[in-house]
């Protein structure tokens, strides 16, 4: 897991360690952000990482590297950068990354608190980027020889695919309510700033969820799997920072929402992540710390939920 002062860690039943520290951008929304594995992660044992860093006149900007995980050490190696000088600030970074089912990597931006920049193609932030495991973009992407695989975006926090079906759906931040959960399309512009919530205008990707007037501040998103939660497979876990809640998210055969559900609303405040291990139990990242939310005993937690019973 990342630490956002610059630290990443290894979680394990022995403890907490060190894996590799970083000089990051620690301010606001800025630092040590997203992570993602390798698809063949441990045989290919490359770590990515996406992290902010203060730029020639103390202009922040956000990267994306890369480090090879040794499996005796546990200490990172071989660190490389693979996308840089994507635009940041106090707020508005993006962060999140992920591998796709395709194989390729999937980074979101933030507008880096300049709206304009989520319409302008020949600019990093506001967008969802896509590249190879070499941070290249693939010959198929939708603009030539630019990572851009859909823009218009604000502030998007967590991406994930539909196991069924392969589709990609991806939580933003709106500006005032209107947050937004996006089923993302090759080239689609989602409109931002120009529009927000859904505009019913058809040259922007409308959103599947907006939260009109609510404000959920949606972060990390992840479709359930495995057995351990029959009733909920299929459904989209999304962590709520400002909603304080795990939001679930059941979608129909042609990914329309069917039904919205809300879960530890209140209990363990602001939510930043939430993904599925390997045994099929949920891990919840909390947020406390970071200057927005009400500390509780032993802020912040991972915490996993191994049945509708029992956490």
């Amino acid at each position: 897991m990342t630490e956002r002062p610059g630290r990443l860690v290894l979680i394990s039943p022995s403890g907490k360690k060190l894996v590799a520290s970083f000089d990051v951008a620690n301010v606001g929304e800025a630092g040590l952000l997203g992570l993602a594995l390798h698809p063949e992660f441990p045989k290919k044992s490359w770590v990515y990482l996406y992290a902010s860093y203060f730029a020639e006149g103390g202009h922040i900007r956000n990267r994306v590297i890369r480090g090879r995980l040794d499996g005796s050490t546990f200490k990172l190696k071989e660190v490389k950068t693979l996308i840089d000088g994507i635009p940041g600030a106090y707020i508005h970074n993006g962060g999140r990354i992920r591998f796709g089912p395709d194989g390729m990597l999937y980074i979101t931006t933030g507008d880096a608190a300049d709206p304009r920049l989520a319409q302008d193609l020949s600019s990093l932030a506001g967008k969802i980027l896509r590249v190879d495991e070499e941070g290249r973009p693939p010959a198929d992407n939708p603009f030539p020889n630019s990572p851009i695989w859909s823009y218009g975006h604000r502030n998007p926090q967590g991406i994930d695919w539909h196991r069924a079906s392969g589709v990609m759906v991806a939580t933003e931040h709106g500006p005032v309510g209107h947050d937004e959960v996006n089923i993302i399309l090759k080239g689609g512009n989602y409109g931002w700033p120009l529009a927000a919530g859904k505009a019913g205008r058809g040259e922007f990707v409308d959103p599947v969820i907006d939260t009109g007037s609510e404000t959920w501040a949606p972060s990390g998103a992840s479709f359930v799997h495995g057995d351990m939660f029959p009733g909920l497979r299929g459904w989209l876990l999304i962590a709520c920072l400002r909603g304080s809640m795990l939001a679930a998210v059941n979608f129909g055969d042609n990914m329309e929402v069917r039904k919205i559900s809300t879960f530890f609303k209140n209990v363990f405040g602001r939510l930043r992540d939430v993904v599925i291990d390997d045994d099929g139990g949920i891990l919840i990242s909390t947020s406390n710390r970071d200057g927005r939310g009400s500390l509780r005993a032993g802020d912040d937690k991972i915490l996993k939920i191994v049945s509708e019973q029992h956490t």
